[in-house]
């Protein structure tokens, strides 16, 4: 009789793996150099992962796990300050050494998929959905949904862009003050764009 899975010992591979990735990539993983560091036997990783291919999204799905937060939040429920504190807090969790190389991975298995003869497409969802977030959010405070989706856009994509900065040139309070000035010209753009309607917060 086979035995049961073990939720939790899977979970802890998990942790493992994370941890022994900080220094290497996704292309030079296998389950052979992944079992001798870890010391463990292939078996075990097979067991818990099936294929490699499964261990990289496990992996992936790891660390897009931070998205469930904002996945789950109704934006009727945000004002502006809990808006900014949610942006906030999310830099804050890039800003962590041990969060870049998490960044660092996410983005090599962007760009692999991208080619993949079977993507995961998760890179895209997961920047459609931080858009169509920022996209309602604007709308409820007033903004055209023409100008929404286009302010959403310019949004996400210098979310993603300054996470891009740090991973790339390790330079945090570069990155970080350049965060701040995202922040300030998106609600700058709010506020413009709301007086430019006759609108009055």
């Amino acid at each position: 009789m086979a035995r049961p899975a073990r939720p939790e010992r899977k979970a802890e591979l998990l942790a493992a793996i994370l941890d022994y990735l900080m220094d290497k990539t996704l292309a030079d993983l296998t389950f052979r150099s992944l079992a001798e560091g870890l010391g463990v036997s292939s078996y075990v990783l097979v067991y818990h992962f099936g294929h490699r291919e499964e261990l990289v999204n496990e992996i992936i799905r790891t660390i897009e796990s931070r998205l469930d937060s904002i996945r789950a939040t109704d934006v009727k429920d945000i004002d502006r300050y809990a808006w900014r504190a949610f942006l906030l807090e999310s830099w804050r969790w890039t800003m962590a050494q041990r969060n870049r190389h998490l960044a660092r991975l996410e983005f090599e298995a962007t760009a692999q998929d991208i080619v993949a003869a079977s993507p995961r497409g998760t890179a895209q969802e997961h920047f459609r959905m931080l858009r169509e977030k920022a996209r309602d959010w604007l709308m409820l405070q007033g903004i055209r949904q023409e100008f929404a989706d286009t302010d959403a856009r310019l949004f996400t994509a210098a979310f993603y862009g300054l996470q891009f900065d740090f991973v790339v040139n390790n330079q945090p309070e570069e990155a970080s003050e350049a965060f701040d000035l995202m922040l300030m010209v998106f609600f700058n753009n709010l506020d413009r764009r709301l007086a430019a309607d006759g609108q009055h917060l």
